[in-house]
C-alpha cells in the first residue's frame, strides 16, 4: 500500500510539474518566441486509444537559442492504467561558428510502468548544422550527461539527429532521433516523426508517431489538432 502511494505521489508530482512548466513558459515567453501546443487522439500499436498533449517553444537571439519540448501520454482501459508517460526536455545552444554550436541540456522522463522509475539527464555537448536551406534543415548532436534513476547514477553517451523538410509554406515534416547509452543502464531510444499542415491563422492538424525503447518497445501513433505561433 505504501509503495502504491509513493507511485501515485510521483504521478501527481509529474503532472503538476508539467502543468506548472507549461504555465510558466506561456507567461515568460519572449515576444519573438515561436512554438506550438497540440492535443490528440492516439492509437497504441494500432489496437488501443489514448489521449496525448504537447507543448513546445523556441526562442533565438543572436548566437543564443533556447528550446523547450514536452509530451504527455495517458491511457486508462476498463479502470486500469496501461500508459502514463511524461517527457520534458530543455536545451540552450550557443553558436560559435556558422555550422557549429555547443549546448547544455536538461531532460526528465517519467514512465509509470518502467521498473527503474524516473530518468533525469543533465549534460552538455557539441552540435553541427549538417544542412540549412529554405526548405530543409538538419543537425546532429553529440553529448555526455549524468543520468540518475531510482537505482542508477552514471555518465552516459547521447547522440541526437534532427531533420526538418518544408514541403510547402503550410506543410512540413520533422523527425527527431535520440540515442542514449551507459554502462549500467539500458539503451534508451526515442524517435519522433511528425507531418503537419498549418493553416494561415496558425491552427494546425497533423499526424505523428513516437517510438521509444527503454528497454520495452512502444509505438504511439497520434492524430493531433493544435495551435502554432
Amino acid at each position: 500500500y505504501l509503495y502504491h502511494g509513493k507511485k501515485m505521489s510521483k504521478i501527481k508530482k509529474a503532472v503538476l510539474f508539467f502543468i506548472i512548466a507549461v504555465a510558466l513558459m506561456l507567461i515568460t515567453l519572449p515576444v519573438n518566441a515561436t512554438g506550438s501546443a497540440k492535443l490528440g487522439g492516439t492509437f497504441i500499436n494500432s489496437e488501443s486509444a489514448t489521449v496525448t498533449g504537447s507543448f513546445n517553444y523556441q526562442w533565438e537571439e543572436g548566437n543564443l537559442q533556447q528550446t523547450f519540448e514536452s509530451d504527455y501520454q495517458y491511457k486508462k482501459n476498463d479502470d486500469t492504467e496501461v500508459m502514463h508517460e511524461l517527457y520534458l526536455n530543455t536545451k540552450t545552444n550557443y553558436t560559435f561558428a556558422p555550422k557549429h554550436y555547443v549546448f547544455g541540456i536538461a531532460q526528465y522522463d517519467y514512465d509509470k510502468f518502467r521498473a527503474d522509475g524516473d530518468r533525469k539527464v543533465l549534460g552538455f555537448g557539441y552540435g553541427i548544422k549538417l544542412l540549412r536551406t529554405d526548405r530543409m534543415k538538419s543537425s546532429n548532436e553529440f553529448s555526455i550527461a549524468q543520468l540518475n534513476t531510482d537505482s542508477i547514477s552514471e555518465m552516459i553517451y547521447r547522440n541526437s539527429l534532427w531533420f526538418s523538410y518544408k514541403l510547402t509554406d503550410n506543410i512540413n515534416f520533422t523527425n527527431k532521433f535520440l540515442y542514449e547509452e551507459g554502462s549500467d543502464s539500458d539503451v534508451f531510444i526515442r524517435n519522433e516523426t511528425a507531418f503537419n499542415y498549418v493553416f494561415d491563422n496558425g491552427t494546425s492538424i497533423g499526424l505523428g508517431n513516437t517510438y521509444t525503447e527503454d528497454p520495452v518497445d512502444n509505438n504511439v501513433l497520434s492524430i493531433t489538432i493544435g495551435r502554432k505561433w
